[in-house]
């Protein structure tokens, strides 16, 4: 492990340089995205701050992927944007990741990761570069998320989903703005990496960056990059619109993506044990199971109060505790949302959707509690 006042000496004289000068590279692992690939590549392109290039990583594409590739290369050109297969890569995201990581002959000072089915602000690139630049520690800053329009055909239940996680994500967003010093994850939807670091990570884990054989691997390389020193942080700065899942059920839907998300994270929390950088997490997980507790109770209360006809008690403490919660989600909802409306605003005033949704989101968790010990050697 590098030392800190290395690491600081060695910063120091790069910012002394001119940050114009630093280089950045842009990596984008693409399996099948020929709907949103072209928009994509376009908010690449469109950064005020240019990127050296852009590497397009398809991995085992069946759609017109490619095609579409090719048919912007001709636009930028073929150094500028560059396409590259995997090779017998059967680890999804994270297999393609590091064999674009690998096809870096000549390493940048900075390297972009995101999710082809994203969209980013003009400036994310430069807001992520100045950073970086100011704090010489830091290891890589992820994005603020927003979620990306809903198309016109969505359906009722659709345009549902979607606003709850719409809310969802600009409360995310305000505990980013309280807690940026310290990122629990750098999510792999968007997210700027100091080359460097990802170098001390390629080199202790013997040539692999992200972790094949996790299903949360942003969340093991955020681990990794603690562990070794680095801090890692959230910007309001950068900004970036991602798709989101419009069902609940079936693959690919609101179940099966977060079931993926938090069962993987519990499965590195069993790996690693109750490590520094893991004990928060844990903690969280129980503070869940507890949440849920409580509000089985709460709401147990409320029904024994209501049938007793003591609406005095009803009307007093236990109906104070909700309109608090409720101004308060949104209040930050209000500062922080992106793409507001009348039906978001209801939503989040009246509280219950909201509370019915944690509860599915609580519930989902306590699964994968269950699900990280009853199946440990699942795949994505």
């Amino acid at each position: 492990m590098v030392k800190t006042n290395s690491r600081v000496k060695t910063a120091g004289r790069r910012l002394r340089a001119d940050k114009s000068k630093s280089s950045v590279v842009a990596l984008v692992p693409a399996h099948n995205e020929a709907k949103i690939i072209g928009r994509t590549i376009e908010s690449l392109m469109n950064q005020s701050y240019p990127l050296s290039y852009v590497l397009i990583i398809a991995d085992n594409c069946s759609d017109s992927t490619i095609r579409v590739v090719h048919r912007y290369q001709k636009i930028y050109g073929k150094r500028k944007l560059r396409l590259m297969k995997t090779t017998k890569n059967t680890h999804k995201k994270a297999g393609a990741l590091n064999q674009g990581y690998k096809s870096l002959r000549r390493k940048p000072d900075f390297i972009f990761c995101m999710d082809a089915d994203t969209i980013l602000d003009t400036e994310i690139i430069e807001a992520g570069v100045d950073q970086l630049h100011r704090e010489p520690l830091t290891g890589g800053i992820c994005s603020a998320y927003r979620t990306l329009p809903l198309r016109k055909n969505a359906t009722r239940w659709m345009r549902y989903l979607w606003r709850l996680q719409n809310i969802e994500f600009s409360l995310a967003n305000a505990w980013r703005v309280e807690n940026y010093q310290n990122a629990r994850v750098l999510p792999g939807v968007s997210v700027i990496f100091r080359a460097e670091a990802l170098s001390e990570v390629y080199a202790q884990h013997k040539g692999i960056v992200w972790a094949i054989d996790s299903l949360v691997e942003d969340y093991r390389l955020t681990l990794e990059l603690k562990d070794l020193g680095w801090t890692v942080k959230s910007s309001l700065l950068m900004i970036s619109w991602s798709d989101v899942p419009l069902k609940v059920t079936g693959k690919g839907g609101l179940f099966d993506q977060r079931q993926r998300w938090y069962s993987g994270t519990v499965d590195e929390i069993r790996r690693r044990g109750l490590k520094k950088h893991s004990r928060y997490e844990a903690f969280t997980i129980g503070l869940l199971s507890l949440n849920l507790v409580m509000r089985v109770l709460l709401y147990a209360t409320y029904i024994i109060l209501a049938l007793s006809g003591n609406l005095a008690q009803l009307l007093s403490l236990f109906l104070l505790l909700p309109l608090a919660a409720a101004f308060i989600q949104y209040y930050r909802w209000n500062r922080y949302a992106d793409q507001k409306d009348k039906w978001q605003a209801l939503m989040t005033i009246t509280l219950i959707p909201n509370e019915l949704y944690a509860i599915f989101r609580e519930l989902i968790y306590t699964y994968s509690v269950w699900i990280s010990f009853a199946k440990p050697d699942r795949a994505w």
